[in-house]
């Protein structure tokens, strides 16, 4: 089966690309077949993929936005390869092309065309509930819900679960119930008081709607900032940091999800099979 995964949270900053794109190198590492579709107007995935940059810049390059806005584009033209994935770019000449949109099908729709020459697709998302997020909720098999141990991005997570959960249309908000969810701690300093009360807190109770903690938790390093810049992955650039080794552990635990219909978290494990 293809594996799709929506990387989400309200709260920007928080590590969501930087997770797409080191996931997607792990699993590709691994000999999973990855597509990344970014569907951030931001367009970070691009910025921070060497030689990737002018999808993000140029007004005419086929995005994720232009398959939304022409059904009739076929999205292998939109796909771009590159040594550590394939991926569907996006740009701020989204907001001209999606104005108006309000199918939550539209990627999905998409998905469906490409899925086949795939094990694993990761949509990246913007900090904000809008046409986008709401796509990739819809079309994804999981949510990954990406925070770091700030009280904002912690209440950005609680307030998105709160409002998908009792979204105005209904069939979103029962999709979004439905998806298996899990919680993936970055920028992550141990020893500390704060980051044991807060694992704890998450971990004793399963019934917070927020799904089950995953065992990897991404340190904060400079270097991942580094890399950023570079364009290189992390996992790739310096695959003997503690974060790319996190990071490599992310990408077994969602081989085997995908594998087996089971992702294994912190002390529960949560079966994804549709």
């Amino acid at each position: 089966m293809t594996l799709i995964t929506a990387i989400i949270n309200f709260k920007g900053g928080v590590a969501k690309t930087t997770t797409t794109i080191n996931l997607g190198a792990g699993l590709n590492k691994l000999k999973e077949r990855v597509l990344v579709i970014d569907t951030d107007p931001q367009g970070n995935v691009g910025i921070n993929l060497q030689g990737s940059e002018d999808a993000v810049l140029d007004a005419k390059a086929l995005t994720i936005s232009s398959l939304y806005q022409d059904r009739r584009i076929d999205p292998q033209r939109a796909i771009i390869t590159t040594p550590y994935f394939d991926y569907i770019p996006n740009n701020l000449y989204a907001y001209q092309r999606t104005n108006g949109l309000s199918d939550y099908r539209l990627l999905k729709q998409i998905i469906d065309k490409v899925k086949h020459n795939y094990d694993q697709i990761i949509i990246d998302t913007p900090p904000y509930l809008g046409l986008d997020a709401i796509n990739a909720v819809y079309a994804s098999d999981n949510l990954m819900l990406v925070t770091d141990f700030s009280k904002a991005s912690m209440t950005g997570v609680q307030i998105l679960v709160s409002v998908l959960d009792k979204w105005h249309d209904r069939e979103i908000s029962k999709v979004f119930k439905q998806k298996p969810k899990s919680i993936l701690f970055t920028m992550f300093q141990k020893n500390t008081n704060l980051h044991k009360e807060l694992i704890d807190s998450v971990e004793d109770s399963k019934e917070l709607g927020m799904g089950i903690m995953l065992k990897e938790r991404i340190p904060r390093q400079l270097k991942v900032v580094e890399d950023g810049y570079t364009g290189i992955p992390t996992i790739i650039a310096n695959s003997r940091t503690k974060v790319a080794l996190e990071y490599k552990s992310l990408a077994e635990t969602w081989q085997y999800a995908r594998n087996t219909g089971e992702i294994i978290g912190s002390r529960y494990t949560m079966n994804i099979k549709k």
